[in-house]
């Protein structure tokens, strides 16, 4: 069947004329609109969604009312469907965040189980189940995005929660974009200065961002940590929407293309030091310090070097929290080291993020090792950010 200009297999045409229900129906029909406007031949079937925008402090009741009403139309997950953290710490440990979203969050936690997500509250669906090489994924969350397209070389667009949805609902997304190899070609080779931690990865991931138009590109990138790697593709992604940044040696072959005339940019280390001054607040204590680790959600063997050179320290300073967020399932998979981080005077939140959520009380100033957690903590919530590595952070606010 030919949709206007969009073809649909047997399947795909059932799906849209309403024989799989109504909300089945609903969400081919926003697919194959989306597939027109951006000029896609077919849809293609998705390995793993990814399902963004859920947070209560983003939707609210009309999004609530939206996922209530296709669930009741008998909307249920077609292919393995992940869902991005919540507005509340859903382990209920860290004290730090408002209960004024709870029952909204709930309520909408509730409705995608009911669909049959897979309740990992998690921006790092790639550490959940790790996308293949030339896999097509619907996933929303931006530095989950560039992951996948970026390190593990499978194919997503930048999906929106809607859209999202909607894939979970058919299997599906529309068949263009970066689901095309013709459009996975390096135009730019970037030559940055020596990374020695993500917290310097995280400030050339936002440089890049703000002033380097040029999609995609290459960067070398073959000695970071995965750590590095992880700040800097969601900072590139959050201050220029980077969906695809191909890391030489590392990127998968056969995922993208090299153009034949490669512009080279160079980024040297003063240019760095100057966007750092202009971007980040100088570290103090005067008044409520919030160090934030975290964002995107600690992996298992991050937290485990980090719980290890916290425990050389004896508590937390006084006026500050350290906060570390982390994929709910940690919380009982990692549940002695939890309690050895919290008699240490840390919080620990699981399944939620600060930047889609409220905190019970302003810091003055947030310490981060996340170019994207400056960005957005700025940008949305007004907070002034410092920039430091995740060791350095636990040197200035932990005692010895």
């Amino acid at each position: 069947m030919w949709c206007n200009r969009l073809y649909l297999t047997r399947e795909e045409e059932a799906m849209y004329n309403g024989e799989y229900g109504e909300a089945t129906a609903l969400a081919m029909k926003i697919i194959v609109k989306v597939g027109e406007v951006m000029g896609a031949e077919k849809l293609v079937k998705v390995k793993h969604v990814h399902v963004s925008g859920v947070s209560y402090y983003n939707i609210r009741e009309p999004g609530l009312l939206f996922l209530k009403k296709i669930v009741e139309e008998g909307a249920i997950a077609r292919t393995y469907t992940t869902v991005n953290p919540s507005s509340i710490d859903l382990c209920g440990c860290s004290g730090l965040f408002s209960r004024e979203l709870v029952n909204g969050q709930y309520m909408i936690n509730r409705v995608l189980e009911k669909m049959g997500v897979k309740p990992v509250y998690t921006c790092v669906p790639y550490l959940v189940r790790t996308p293949s090489p030339g896999e097509h994924l619907a996933w929303g969350e931006s530095n989950a995005i560039a992951m996948a397209n970026s390190f593990y070389g499978a194919f997503t667009n930048r999906e929106g929660g809607p859209l999202t949805i909607a894939s979970a609902i058919t299997g599906r997304t529309y068949y263009s974009g970066l689901h095309l190899i013709d459009n996975r070609v390096v135009e730019a080779i970037i030559t940055p200065p020596k990374i020695v931690d993500e917290a310097l990865a995280s400030l050339l991931g936002l440089y890049i961002g703000e002033y380097i138009d040029v999609k995609p590109m290459i960067v070398d990138a073959w000695k970071w940590s995965f750590l590095s790697i992880k700040e800097f593709l969601a900072s590139t992604a959050a201050s220029g929407s980077h969906a695809l940044v191909v890391l030489d040696k590392i990127t998968p072959p056969n995922t993208y293309r090299v153009s034949s005339s490669l512009e080279k940019i160079s980024i040297d280390e003063k240019e760095l030091r100057l966007y750092k001054e202009r971007v980040s607040e100088a570290i103090d204590f005067k008044g409520y310090v919030l160090a934030y680790i975290g964002c995107p959600h600690t992996s298992y063997l991050e937290l485990k070097e980090l719980i290890d050179y916290i425990l050389s320290h004896k508590r937390v300073r006084d006026n500050v929290d350290l906060l570390i967020t982390i994929p709910l399932h940690y919380t009982s998979l990692l549940s002695d080291e939890i309690k050895y981080l919290v008699d240490k005077g840390v919080r620990v939140a699981g399944g939620v993020c600060p930047i889609v959520s409220l905190l019970n009380k302003k810091p003055d100033l947030v310490i981060t090792n996340s170019g994207k957690a400056l960005f957005y903590l700025r940008k949305l919530h007004g907070f002034r950010v410092a920039i430091a590595s995740a060791k350095d952070i636990v040197r200035e606010v932990m005692l010895n």
